[in-house]
């Protein structure tokens, strides 16, 4: 009974994430509005988007893709980073250093506290990070 009661919340967390995602660019240009699965829409903040836009190099505008997905890894204070390389590369540019596919919690609060509406925070299911990598990537 415990499991189903923990699936449908699973199920609900899940169709509450974004179905779709805008560029830096695009989001500059006033596409402010996204899809979640569940039909509801999040609002990007333009200030937010703006102050992201002087952070990021312009030759990137085009393929980081907003909001930044962080799955919660397992381990302790740790969180994936989905999404394809650019992604990670803007990451990376934010918290001034070099980053892999893992990011800690001090960096995820750091992120937070700038970027709140561009930042969507997905407790890791039963699929693996590699799937749910191989899956964003398509």
């Amino acid at each position: 009974m415990i499991d189903k009661i923990f699936e449908f919340g699973l199920k609900d967390i899940f169709s509450s994430s974004p179905a779709e995602y805008v560029t830096i660019k695009d989001a500059l240009e006033g596409k402010l509005k996204i899809r979640l699965n569940n039909n509801f829409y999040h609002e990007i903040k333009k200030d937010e988007v703006e102050r992201l836009s002087g952070k990021i190099p312009l030759y990137l505008w085009s393929l980081v893709k907003i909001p930044f997905i962080f799955i919660k890894s397992p381990d302790i204070g740790e969180y994936f980073i989905s999404g394809e390389q650019w992604n990670r590369k803007a990451i990376s540019i934010l918290l001034g250093r070099e980053i892999s596919n893992v990011i800690l919690n001090v960096d995820v609060e750091k992120l937070l506290r700038e970027y709140t509406s561009l930042i969507f925070i997905i407790l890791s299911s039963t699929r693996s990070y590699t799937e749910e990598t191989e899956l964003s990537e398509m």
